[in-house]
C-alpha cells in the first residue's frame, strides 16, 4: 500500500476495482462479528476510521497550500488558526441550530462524497465530474446510510423527524433505497459506476452496527479514493504515497486527542451526546470547504 507505485494506486480503474472488493471483504467482516464478536463490530470502525480517514483530513494543511502555490506545504497560523476557528464556529452553530446545520452537513457531505468519486472516474477517462453529479452520487450514497431505524433516533436529537407514522419503521429506508436505486441506474448509464452508488444500500441493509456501516464507507471507499486522487494530483508534494500518509499523523494524533476529549466529556455527562456529536460533524465542515475549494487561507 505504501510503495511509489502500490497495487491499491496504480490508476483510477484499479482503485475502484479495490475499493468494491474491499467494501465486500468488510461487510464479510462485518457479518461475522456479529454473530461471533458483536463489540467488535465498534473495534473494526474505529480502527478503520482511526487508519483511514483522520489522515484524509490531516492532509487538510499540505493539500491547500499544495493548490495554492506552495509545494512544502507547511502547517502556518494562517492556516492552522482560521482552521480551527472555523471548527468552533460550526460546533457553536449546531448548538444554536441543529436541524438548519445537519442540513447543511448533510448536503456538503454528499457532494463532497460523490465529487471524490467522480474526479476519480474523470481520471480514468470518463466525462469530467460535474457538481450535480457529483451531488446525486452522494445522496444515493448517503441517504440509505442516514435513514436506518438506528440513524433516524440520531436525527431526531438534531430536531428531524422523518417518521411518516404509518409504514413501518424501515419505511424511510426503504425509500430511500428504492431512490438509490434509481439514481445508482442513471450514474451507471453515464459513469458505469452503478455499483459503488449501490455500497450505501447494501451497507446500509447488511451492517448491524451503524457506526461500523458509516465507517467501512467512509475509509474504504471515499477516504481511500481521496488518497488516490491526492497522491495523484500532488506528487511533487511526495514521490511515493507512503510519505504522504506519514505527513498527515501529526495531526491525526492532534484530532484524535481532541476527539477522545468530546468523547470523554459526554461519557461524564459534562456535555450532552448531541453537543459531542455536533463537535465531530462540525469538524468535517471545514475539510470539506478547503479540498472542494470553497474557502482559502493566506499562506504567509
Amino acid at each position: 500500500m505504501f510503495g511509489a507505485h502500490p497495487p491499491l494506486f496504480h490508476d483510477a480503474q484499479t482503485v475502484r476495482r479495490w475499493t468494491i472488493g474491499l467494501i465486500g471483504i468488510g461487510l464479510a467482516s462485518a457479518l461475522v462479528l456479529e454473530h461471533l464478536w458483536p463489540e467488535g463490530q465498534l473495534v473494526l470502525a474505529v480502527a478503520l476510521i482511526a487508519a483511514v480517514g483522520l489522515q484524509h483530513g490531516a492532509l487538510d494543511h499540505i493539500l491547500h497550500a499544495h493548490m495554492h502555490g506552495d509545494p512544502e506545504g507547511p502547517l502556518r497560523q494562517s492556516f492552522a488558526l482560521p482552521y480551527i476557528a472555523a471548527i468552533g464556529l460550526c460546533w457553536v452553530a449546531f448548538e444554536w441550530a441543529p436541524p438548519v446545520m445537519l442540513g447543511v452537513f448533510l448536503l456538503a457531505s454528499a457532494y463532497h462524497f460523490g465529487m471524490s468519486h467522480l474526479r476519480v472516474d474523470a481520471m480514468a477517462g470518463r466525462s469530467p465530474a460535474t457538481r450535480i453529479g457529483g451531488l446525486v452520487m452522494g445522496l444515493a450514497i448517503l441517504a440509505p446510510l442516514i435513514t436506518r431505524p438506528d440513524a433516524l433516533t440520531v436525527l431526531r436529537d438534531f430536531g428531524w423527524d422523518l417518521d411518516a407514522g404509518f409504514g413501518g419503521r424501515n419505511l424511510p429506508l426503504q425509500l430511500t433505497s428504492a431512490s438509490a436505486l434509481i439514481l445508482a441506474a442513471t450514474l451507471h448509464s453515464t459513469w458505469r459506476n452503478g455499483l459503488l452508488a449501490l455500497c450505501g444500500v447494501v451497507l446500509a441493509w447488511c451492517v448491524d452496527d451503524l457506526l461500523l456501516a458509516f465507517a467501512l464507507y467512509f475509509a474504504i471507499a471515499h477516504s481511500r479514493e481521496a488518497f488516490f486522487e491526492e497522491f495523484q494530483e500532488r506528487q511533487s508534494t511526495s514521490t511515493s504515497f507512503g510519505a504522504l500518509y506519514l505527513r498527515s499523523i501529526p495531526l491525526t494524533v492532534a484530532f484524535a486527542i481532541m476527539a477522545a476529549a468530546v468523547m470523554w466529556s459526554a461519557q461524564q455527562a459534562i456535555i450532552s451526546e448531541r453537543t459531542a456529536l455536533g463537535f465531530l460533524l462540525a469538524g468535517t465542515l471545514p475539510h470539506i470547504a478547503v479540498l472542494e475549494g470553497w474557502v482559502t487561507a493566506r499562506l504567509r
